[in-house]
């Protein structure tokens, strides 16, 4: 298996050094990093990694770092706890030669590295990516007692990366990494052992999340937002994994205008959550967890 500890040490070194990381985020296979100086950035380094399936730019200071199911997952809370230790949040570059004092550690940094059949060059900044990857999973027999548990996945649609800027007065001021933190708490209260919040804005991407979702995760809870009322797509992906599964708003789309009150993905779930804000997520996660719990 990779070690992910080491893998994080070497993607921060592959984007300029902790020092250059302003965030960093998971969604689904995808590390999402914004940095200060994108020109820091060494895709090709950054792209030969072992683990790493593609890269994909993200607006002007942001990339994608594309890994197999549950490796991003591993890497990204390996970043955080690296970027909070005050040793490890330095990144030391190896010499071109591999030259050091501590032999073992250049070996172990090595064995990182490998060749992959993708282009750097083909970086996107819509998001999406175009590759055929041989993704590496974690099998049940891998995990220890201690990972061994339930897992949920939060899948949020268009728009609301936009929270706290998008009209206040129905969404709230509150912001989205407000409302993951919201949802990351609530998860963990009701016993999942791992909560994953994944947003995108492209219709295609929400419905590649809950096929990968399938062997990895054992609840969703979903926010289709504006595709709620327009998505079979997210339907026939929901039905074909049958997973549990809460739709969530965070406004009562009941009482909302007549085309909000249509709900093509409520038939695949076991319950709808609304009206509530951000309490609704919090009302979802238990009654998955209930759910779960019960079956």
């Amino acid at each position: 298996m990779m070690d992910s500890q080491q893998a994080a040490q070497n993607v921060l070194l592959a984007i300029g050094g902790s020092d250059n990381l302003v965030s960093n985020e998971v969604c689904m296979t995808r590390l999402r990093l914004t940095v200060t100086d994108p020109t820091r950035i060494d895709t090709e380094q950054l792209g030969n990694l072992q683990g790493v399936l593609g890269i994909v730019g993200r607006g002007i200071n942001g990339i994608e770092v594309v890994f197999g199911p549950n490796i991003a997952q591993q890497v990204n809370a390996a970043i955080t706890a690296c970027c909070n230790h005050t040793q490890a949040s330095q990144v030391i570059p190896i010499p071109e030669d591999g030259s050091t004092s501590d032999e073992k550690e250049v070996e172990q940094l090595i064995s990182l590295l490998r060749d992959v059949d993708l282009s750097v060059d083909n970086l996107s900044h819509t998001g999406t990516f175009d590759t055929d990857p041989k993704e590496e999973s974690v099998t049940p027999e891998e995990l220890t007692q201690d990972e061994q548990g339930l897992r949920l996945l939060i899948i949020n649609g268009p728009n609301i990366n936009m929270l706290g800027i998008r009209e206040p007065k129905l969404y709230g001021k509150q912001d989205y990494r407000t409302l993951i933190k919201i949802c990351k708490e609530e998860a963990d209260r009701q016993g999942f052992i791992d909560c994953v919040c994944y947003q995108s804005n492209y219709e295609g991407d929400l419905v590649s999340a809950i096929q990968d979702a399938l062997g990895t995760y054992d609840a969703i809870l979903i926010n289709p937002a504006a595709y709620t009322h327009t998505s079979i797509a997210l339907l026939d992906a929901a039905l074909s994994v049958k997973i549990p599964m809460v739709e969530v708003h965070l406004t009562d789309i009941n009482e909302r205008e007549e085309y909000r009150r249509v709900s093509y993905l409520k038939d695949a779930c076991i319950g709808v959550c609304c009206g509530k804000g951000f309490e609704s997520y919090r009302e979802g996660i238990a009654l998955l967890a209930k759910y779960l719990t019960e079956a």
